[in-house]
């Protein structure tokens, strides 16, 4: 199975009279295996400080998982320096990021590898 690259942009988005930074993307792992139900990917967006200034969890699906972040831009000094961590829990294990990823406008290539947890 061919890594799909994360789709991963960041935009200034209207909501009412706020505006917020809106961080979307996949997260995808390589082995090849059907996802159990009840699979759960948990997303966070991390300044370089380590400050997490969004989160989000999802139902994991058998394949790519997209999500969407919303952060308020004042509370982001540098949206060149954003970073995202990301794991998927499941039945059949746990998968992360070994290292926080930053985010790009368009290329972001990220891919969740399997953490032993015994």
């Amino acid at each position: 199975m061919r890594a799909v690259p994360w789709k991963v942009r960041h935009t200034i988005e209207c909501m009412s009279t706020t505006h917020v930074l809106a961080v979307t993307g996949t997260v995808l792992f390589r082995e090849k295996l059907a996802m159990p139900p009840g699979g759960v990917v948990t997303v966070k967006l991390v300044d370089t400080a380590g400050e997490v200034l969004a989160a989000t969890s999802v139902d994991a699906e058998n394949g790519p998982t997209e999500f969407t972040l919303q952060a308020d831009p004042a509370d982001v000094a540098d949206p060149r320096r954003l970073l995202l961590w990301a794991r998927l829990r499941s039945d059949a294990g746990v998968w992360g990021t070994t290292e926080l990823v930053p985010v790009a406008d368009d290329s972001t290539e990220i891919l969740v590898t399997r953490i032993d947890t015994s």
